[in-house]
């Protein structure tokens, strides 16, 4: 499955980029040929699908010879030669373009959403003297939040996942498991790095490496409570409409990692349909009367954001919050209930005349795509087709992805392995920390880091194998804890009936609307 960054894109381009226009950019497959696509009047950006099914973003592509080359999106003008990139034309699944359709409001730049530009400015305009934004990929961008760990492909480092996002306490601090799409062992030695990046203290408690053996055609993915699924044949919905009743089906059908966003524009605090938003799936209803829900998909940068502005509400009774958590289970538990009705993707069957829910698909996080498998019970649908629901709060979900498995599970076979090897950012050896969960955190600080190894067990001959990355932990969210409380904002979010959602709203119009006066 796809895998992608947020460009590293300073508030200054990225305004002017977004306001030059009220267009709405959108990337489109081409079915070319790489040298046709780019030919002689090259586009100024490609998006660019390797074999591996990784993407990557292209400014100014050129073709010489048998190579794909232009400067990678993420790279300053200032650092162009570093960020140049060059792939071989027989490594090129599929080349992207981004076409203008005129009239509409939500808008693509450098590959990052809406969202992520309502995230910049709403962040300044917190600010009384508001400055420059650094890229999205450093400790002074706001709304990104919770470890990252990178997978060695032979070659380079790669962002290959964030763990458990949303446990910004200790009382939510949990396990997650997640695929490792770019681990490629040396020899029996398969190499991640665990890094804090961003302005949060890591709680890291225990780390490991799933090893799934499989049988050939299967692939594997986790659900939300680190049980892991074998899937064969994936079934791709026939239909897929928005709650505006817009068409998503080109955009969750393939996953391609042109995915389905929350419209932003137009929405109305008052209207209870306005606060959330989702989409209404129908599939062949398969002969099983379970299923599993396949979904590759993340939390866009403003879900992310608005959890640090929570958090930041709490001013100087910040630490207090903290403690009255721990020292008070049921608040404990009415916090993390409110965040999975508002933050994580309800999921919901049509049977028997009505909407019936049956769970959560957990928190992403926004760094990476993310896998997630969700079991379905199908018992009670009737007729030829499964209608499914997606639910959250507008604007916090980016769904590139949505597809069926209902095939007989696969036998497999699963090694956790503990890390061989495991040394700081000084050499010093933190592998005690990461064996057991036993609270022995390994503490995490804005640039620190650890690399692991992990020795793998040899291969059976003629199956297949997958690697995930299973994770315990938690992360503090760093906030100036000067200012006093804002009680209003918290009450509204812990108290009123989709109170975080309504608040997201309002906050993306006040976004909004500073984009439009910025503008004029």
């Amino acid at each position: 499955m796809p895998r992608s960054r947020s460009a590293l894109v300073g508030l200054a381009v990225m305004v002017m980029l977004a306001l030059a226009t009220a267009a709405c950019m959108t990337w489109k497959t081409q079915s070319a040929s790489p040298a046709q696509v780019i030919g002689e009047k090259p586009p100024d950006r490609v998006r660019v699908t390797r074999s591996d099914g990784s993407m990557i973003e292209l400014v100014q592509p050129l073709i010489s010879g048998d190579t794909l080359s232009g400067r990678w999106a993420g790279a300053s003008h200032s650092t162009a030669s570093v960020g140049r990139v060059s792939i071989p034309i027989s490594d090129v699944r599929s080349v992207a373009v981004q076409r203008v359709h005129a009239g509409k409001t939500a808008l693509l730049v450098t590959g990052v959403g809406l969202t992520a530009i309502a995230v910049i400015a709403a962040a300044t305009a917190d600010e009384p003297n508001p400055q420059p934004l650094p890229p999205s990929d450093s400790p002074g961008y706001p709304g990104v939040s919770c470890p990252l760990v990178y997978s060695w492909d032979g070659t380079s480092w790669r962002l290959d996942s964030g763990t458990f996002g949303g446990a910004i306490a200790p009382v939510l601090a949990r396990t997650d498991l997640d695929n490792l799409v770019y681990a490629v062992p040396e020899g029996d030695l398969l190499r991640l790095r665990v890094a804090n990046e961003l302005n949060e203290t890591d709680y890291l408690d225990a780390l490991s490496v799933m090893v799934v053996d499989h049988p050939a055609g299967y692939t594997v993915a986790p659900d939300g409570d680190g049980r892991i699924h074998t899937l064969g044949t994936l079934i791709a919905p026939s239909s897929a409409r928005d709650f505006r009743g817009s068409d998503a089906l080109a955009r969750v059908r393939e996953a391609d990692g042109w995915g389905w966003e929350s419209n932003p524009s137009g929405r109305d605090t008052a209207v209870a349909q306005d606060i959330r938003d989702g989409l209404e799936l129908v599939f062949s209803k398969p002969r099983a009367e379970k299923a599993r829900l396949v979904l590759d998909g993340n939390n866009t940068p403003w879900a992310a954001y608005l959890i640090q502005k929570f958090v930041e509400a709490h001013g100087w009774e910040t630490q207090a919050w903290y403690d009255s958590l721990e020292a008070s289970p049921a608040l404990a538990s009415r916090l993390g209930s409110m965040l999975a009705e508002e933050a994580f993707l309800g999921v919901s069957v049509w049977a028997n005349g009505r909407w019936q829910p049956q769970g959560y698909i957990w928190e992403a996080g926004p760094e990476i795509l993310k896998r997630q498998v969700f079991s379905l019970n199908l018992s009670h649908v009737t007729g030829d087709s499964v209608r499914i629901r997606l639910e959250s709060a507008a604007s916090f979900w980016l769904i590139d992805h949505v597809a069926l498995d209902s095939s007989a599970p696969a036998k497999f076979e699963v090694h956790e392995v503990q890390a061989e090897r495991a040394v700081d950012r000084y050499g010093v050896d933190v592998g005690d920390h990461l064996r057991s969960l036993d609270t022995r955190y390994l503490v995490l600080e804005h640039g620190d880091a650890a690399e692991m190894q992990f020795r793998i067990p040899p291969l059976p001959p003629g199956g297949s194998r997958s690697y995930l990355v299973r994770s315990s932990g938690w992360y503090r969210i760093h906030t100036p804890e000067t200012a006093a409380p804002d009680t209003r904002l918290l009450s509204r979010v812990l108290t009123e009936p989709h109170g975080a959602s309504r608040l997201a709203v309002a906050r993306f119009n006040d976004a909004l609307l500073s984009m439009r006066r910025d503008h004029q």
